[in-house]
């Protein structure tokens, strides 16, 4: 009686998993700057990594400012392919700081049409390494370094031990 319930239980197992996925649409599976996320202000490129997107369509991105005006300066263009999805690149004038706008269109690998959508990051002076977080690394290691490194005080009075 076991054995077959087990066998069973293995059929529907295995006939689970082969499903087909149903419906697979186009998402964003991670960007630079970040989605919900800081960049560096004066970037001048986005890049944007879609899941289940079909690469032979080109995707449309564009980016806005803080005041809602568009800064795309280039058609998206894809620079990788491969198990992690789709990678494009849109360059854009350089950031000035604030909260942008992402707006992006891509096809479905599975055909199932256009997926759309939206994201913001916000683009801060003190991310990405502005002059203020280098000179801040700067001071944090050249003094550490400093004091450990000088030289020992020799004894006055021309003592030698």
């Amino acid at each position: 009686m076991r054995r077959p319930l087990l066998a069973l239980f293995v059929v529907v197992a295995v006939h689970a998993g082969s499903a087909a996925p149903a419906g697979a649409h186009a998402e964003v599976r991670e960007a630079d700057p970040p989605v919900q996320g800081t960049g560096a202000v004066g970037l001048d490129e986005v890049t944007i990594t879609f899941i289940s997107m079909d690469a032979e369509v080109p995707a449309t991105v564009d980016v806005l400012d803080p005041q809602g005006n568009s800064i795309t300066t280039g058609e998206p263009t894809v620079v990788a392919e491969g198990a992690a999805g789709v990678t494009v690149a849109v360059p854009v004038a350089p950031l000035e700081e604030g909260r942008h706008l992402v707006l992006w269109e891509a096809m479905s690998t599975d055909g199932d049409g256009l997926s759309t959508g939206t994201y913001e990051f916000v683009a801060d002076e003190s991310s990405g390494g502005g002059p203020g977080v280098w000179l801040l690394w700067v001071v944090a290691l050249a003094v550490p370094a400093a004091i450990l490194l000088r030289p020992k005080r020799r004894p006055r009075g021309g003592a030698e031990t």
